[in-house]
């Protein structure tokens, strides 16, 4: 027997036992001892011991056991009678428990307590038993379940209060052998006693009771097999590809496969097969696909084919390729055609299939593009002979890299020496360089892309080149980025009566541009005259500023690997081995005049800026 700790109390009442001594303990006396029973001691335990702790639960279902039998009506069954007994621990010490037994979804015909009629209500959608009894006692229950019938195969169904075991067992009278399926089941098992065929079952402690049965079909009659299929295949032409993505949807019935297979037609590469465990496939110089799987497929099986095989841009005559099923009871299917490029098809002979409106084919089609759907076709059994012809036009060159806008500031001396900045809003899709012809006798002095100091280089014509970076896409269009370039030239000296001409020009870029704006910033006490602006840009008062500002500069890492190319590094912006360019401030001050034009292009326009001055007397 394993003892129990002893509580405090337990000690106080131990050492509180009435001791028979007429004299008080001296010091050295011998302490005294009490000697008791064992079964004394426990007892004194359990009185003592507090009892006011509440139990986690009203009560607990400890097992369940249900026997039912199917009750038949002219031939069909409708509904099971079920027995069953429920063995109850009421934990609460006090008060009343209320347990449920069965959902209100059945029939309940009886409830009783040691043959009594017990109080039953319904609570939650559940009978539920009202009691003040303790501790554990059986309660009998009676109760009916409806059957339902469809396509040959009976079941009944109903939700089942959480037990703590519960076993089924369900007959059925009939003269055949029946498959039977309890959904859950941990263990099952039927036979056959008298007229009835029974099944019993464990379940699990919660969940539901749903058994199924149907007439066993001996293995005599078992049939093989049946498929049918539809494929439904998009088929793309251009860039001197033909591809052809093909989903293949398989409805199996009275038996599973494992093994399926297909015909691709002649010449057709297969890139990738694709559906749910798929163990290998492997296409044959037959021209046949087989592909396994790793378990056996049944109902509904889907499989995605993808190929594809070189054509010429301008072929008269081009089969699409079309998927057939090897085995397939019945096939039919639905080919969509699209263009990709500039490529321009046209029907040729189709035999075997029907046209048919591009909106009317599948979802398995329309949503796996975003090019318009050319020609659709619908076909019904064997092999269809759908035939293309395909003619290849020109490409016309467009735009793969702008300047939205060029701002500019020179800022110039009486000696005629000119400082000049101009910033390049650019973006860009695929050019490795910007290509920039300076004005005749200009030395750059820096260059940057995206705030970055960047290393010009030098083509063979002489003009100066900036490596580029790839735009950022933003809201799906790309992102501009700055591209700044500082140079300084020599013109015409003031002479001596304060007197001269500024003319300027700007840096010719390779790509259009947008918007230019161009600062001349003259030096103090400088008098523009008012009617001697000439040159091929328009001066305004103000700058109109048509395009927002919307350059970002970009987050280049260090160590990230600029456009390159074996050219010669410009001038003296050359820098030795690692070392980094250096950014080049403009100071701006003096008297501005501005100058604006938009529509620039490029290398087919000079930007150049000229008006006479006076008033600069040393």
């Amino acid at each position: 027997m394993q003892l129990r700790s002893l509580t405090a109390s337990t000690l106080a009442l131990a050492l509180a036992l009435p001791l028979a001594t007429p004299t008080m303990a001296r010091a050295d006396d011998p302490p005294e001892r009490v000697i008791m029973k064992l079964e004394e001691f426990l007892r004194l335990y359990e009185i003592t011991r507090k009892r006011d702790e509440e139990p986690p639960r009203e009560s607990a279902l400890a097992s369940a056991r249900y026997r039912g039998e199917v009750v038949f009506e002219d031939g069909k069954p409708q509904a099971a009678v079920f027995k069953a007994k429920q063995h109850i621990e009421v934990l609460r010490t006090k008060g009343w428990a209320r347990v449920p037994l069965l959902p209100a979804s059945v029939a309940l015909q009886s409830a009783k307590i040691g043959g009594k009629e017990a109080p039953v209500v319904i609570e939650g959608g559940f009978y539920t038993l009202v009691t003040d009894r303790r501790g554990a006692f059986d309660l009998d229950l009676q109760f009916g379940v409806a059957v339902s019938t469809a396509e040959g195969q009976s079941s009944i169904s109903f939700q089942l209060a959480p037990s703590g075991a519960t076993d089924v067992e369900l007959a059925v009278p009939a003269k055949e052998d029946l498959d039977f399926t309890v959904i859950g089941a941990q263990l099952e098992s039927d036979r056959v006693v008298g007229g009835n065929r029974v099944v019993t079952a464990t379940l699990p402690a919660t969940g539901s009771l749903t058994v199924q049965w149907q007439r066993e079909i001996p293995e005599a009659e078992k049939k093989s097999a049946r498929m049918y299929a539809e494929v439904q295949t998009l088929v793309s032409l251009g860039e001197g590809v033909l591809r052809a993505s093909a989903t293949v949807q398989h409805t199996i019935l009275f038996a599973g496969l494992d093994k399926l297979s297909y015909e691709v037609p002649k010449g057709m590469t297969v890139l990738d097969v694709r559906g749910s465990g798929i163990r290998d496939w492997k296409l044959g110089e037959d021209g046949k696909l087989d592909v396994a799987l790793n378990f056996a497929a049944e109902g509904s099986y889907v499989v995605s084919i993808d190929l594809e095989r070189a054509m010429t841009d301008d072929a008269k005559s081009l089969s699409v390729p079309v998927i057939t099923p090897t085995g397939a009871e019945r096939a039919k299917g639905y080919v969509g055609i699209e263009s990709r490029g500039n490529l321009e098809i046209a029907s040729g002979t189709v035999e075997g299939a029907t046209p048919l409106d591009v909106r009317a084919l599948p979802a398995a089609i329309l949503g796996i593009t975003d090019q318009p759907l050319l020609f659709g076709f619908k076909y019904v059994g064997g092999k269809p002979k759908i035939d293309v012809a395909t003619g290849a036009h020109a490409e016309v060159d467009v735009l793969v890299t702008l300047v939205d806008q060029t701002v500019a500031h020179t800022m110039w001396t009486r000696e005629g020496r000119r400082l000049t900045s101009v910033r390049y809003q650019v973006r860009n899709n695929r050019r490795q360089f910007l290509r920039l012809a300076l004005p005749t006798g200009a030395e750059l002095w820096s260059a940057s892309v995206g705030g970055r100091g960047v290393q010009p280089a030098k083509a063979s014509d002489g003009r100066v080149m900036i490596p580029l970076l790839r735009s950022q896409e933003q809201g799906g269009a790309l992102s501009a980025f700055d591209v700044e370039v500082v140079y300084v030239d020599t013109g015409e000296p003031t002479d001596d009566g304060g007197r001269g001409t500024f003319k300027a020009t700007l840096p010719q870029p390779d790509v259009p541009s947008t918007y230019v704006a161009w600062t001349v910033h003259s030096p103090e006490g400088t008098k523009v005259g008012r009617f001697s602006h000439e040159g091929t840009l328009r001066h305004v008062k103000d700058l109109s500023n048509p395009i927002p500002v919307t350059s970002v500069n970009l987050e280049v890492p260090a160590d990230a690997e600029m456009p390159q190319q074996q050219a010669p590094a410009y001038g003296n912006a050359a820098l030795g081995q690692g070392a980094a360019p250096v950014a080049v401030n403009l100071p701006l001050s003096g008297e501005a005049t501005h100058y604006e034009k938009l529509l620039a292009f490029g290398d087919d326009e000079r930007l150049e800026v000229e008006f006479h001055y006076r008033g600069l007397r040393r």
